[in-house]
C-alpha cells in the first residue's frame, strides 16, 4: 500500500473513532440527564422569578400561556410520555389536581417531545390526566423555563411568579404542601428564604 493510502486509511479509522466516541458521550450525557431526574439530582429551590408568558399549542388545536391562569397558584409540569420518573409522577399530580379543584390553584403540564397530539390524549387517557396539557419541544422548555431534567416543575403564585423549582419526580403531599403556601397568600414563616436568580434552573 502506498503511503497515501496508508494516510488515507488513518484518517478514515480516526473520523470512526470520534465518531463513535461523540455517540457514547452523548449517549451517556442522556443517562446522565435522566438518572439526575430519578434521583431528584437538584435540590428544590425558592425563588421569586417573573414566569415568562410563552404560547403554546394545547391539545385541542389552540393556543394557551400562563397569563391566562394569572388569578391562580399553577403546579407547572413538563414531562414527557417516553420519560418513566414522569409516568411515576401523573399519578402524584392527578391526585394533586383533585385537591386544588375549586381553590384558585391548578397543575398545568407541558408534554415534551411526546409525539403526535393523538398520541399524547391516548396517554393522558390511560393516565387518567385531569389537568390541562400544552405542547413544547425540548428546545423551547429549555429556552422559557431552563429545564435541566424530566420531570421538571415549578410552582407558580397568584401574581405569576415563580416560587419555587423541582427536579425530579415530587409526591402529591409536598407538591399541596408547597401550594397550599401560596393558595393562602404566602408567609415568610412558612417558606425558606428566597434565592434570588437571574432565570429558572440558574445555579
Amino acid at each position: 500500500m502506498s503511503s497515501t493510502g496508508r494516510s488515507k486509511g488513518l484518517l478514515w479509522a480516526v473520523a470512526v473513532l470520534v465518531g463513535i466516541g461523540g455517540l457514547v458521550v452523548a449517549f451517556s450525557g442522556g443517562l446522565m440527564r435522566s438518572a439526575g431526574a430519578e434521583a431528584g439530582g437538584a435540590p428544590s429551590r425558592w425563588l421569586e422569578v417573573e414566569a415568562p408568558v410563552a404560547e403554546f399549542a394545547t391539545l385541542d388545536g389552540g393556543m394557551a400561556s400562563l397569563a391566562d391562569y394569572r388569578g391562580q397558584v399553577v403546579i407547572l409540569n413538563m414531562w414527557g410520555t417516553w420519560c418513566p420518573p414522569c409516568r411515576r409522577e401523573i399519578p402524584e399530580l392527578v391526585h394533586l389536581q383533585e385537591a386544588l379543584i375549586g381553590r384558585g390553584a391548578t397543575v398545568v403540564s407541558i408534554a415534551v417531545d411526546s409525539g403526535t397530539e393523538e398520541g399524547i390524549r391516548n396517554f393522558a387517557d390511560e393516565f387518567g390526566m385531569n389537568y390541562p396539557i400544552w405542547i413544547a419541544g425540548t428546545d423551547a422548555v429549555v429556552s422559557h423555563f431552563h429545564a435541566i431534567g424530566f420531570p421538571f416543575s415549578l410552582l407558580i403564585d397568584r401574581e405569576g411568579l415563580i416560587r419555587k423549582e423541582y427536579l425530579g419526580p415530587q409526591t402529591y403531599e409536598s407538591l399541596l404542601a408547597d401550594a397550599d403556601v401560596w393558595i393562602n397568600g404566602g408567609s415568610d414563616v412558612d417558606t425558606p428564604t428566597y434565592t434570588p436568580v437571574s432565570a429558572v434552573g440558574s445555579k
